[in-house]
């Protein structure tokens, strides 16, 4: 049976290890949000827009360790749409 691969609600970020999942204010793991985004119970950068959290991640993902097979499939997936429909940024 295939391992269920929780992803980041705010980036998209897939989150496999402990480590990779934020926390809430009591410490305990965020089931929603990765540590990039979300520690302690609140957002990293709460006042960053939507385009400059985009830009961001994108730039991040690009400078990451991926090989550029990951990189080529992540440029294909990781669009706006993508990322505004995560439930950070869904709007409806």
């Amino acid at each position: 049976m295939k391992e269920k691969i929780i992803y980041c609600g705010s980036c998209g970020k897939p989150m496999k290890l402990k480590e990779d999942f934020g926390s809430e204010l009591d410490g305990s793991a965020s089931n929603e949000y990765c540590n990039l985004c979300y520690q302690d119970g609140a957002w990293t950068e709460p006042d960053i827009s939507f385009e400059d959290f985009y830009d961001k991640s994108y730039e991040g993902f690009l400078a990451s360790d991926m090989n550029k097979v990951q990189k080529f499939f992540l440029k294909k997936m990781y669009t706006k749409k993508f990322v505004s429909n995560l439930k950070r940024w869904k709007t409806n």
